[in-house]
């Protein structure tokens, strides 16, 4: 399983991430603290706490287009 560490300030952050994934057929979950929705499902999605880390669950590595529209979302990671 692939994990992406992604952020939204605030719900409208919430609702542009759900439409970038909606683009995608990936099949997808999204954890938010204990908290894990199906990240094509809209009321899912909108009952994220924002304030809570945000994680992006895929099958597989994400393409190329999904990293470049979820960019201004991304985490970046320091190792």
């Amino acid at each position: 399983m692939y994990s992406l560490a992604i952020s939204a300030v605030n719900k409208n952050g919430l609702m542009e991430i759900f439409e970038i994934l909606t683009q995608y057929q990936n099949r997808m979950m999204i954890r938010n603290g204990d908290y894990t929705v199906d990240a094509h499902s809209l009321i899912g999605v909108l009952t994220l706490d924002v304030h809570k880390p945000i994680e992006l669950l895929l099958e597989t590595e994400p393409s190329e287009s999904l990293k470049s529209a979820l960019l201004p979302y991304t985490l970046s990671r320091v190792c």
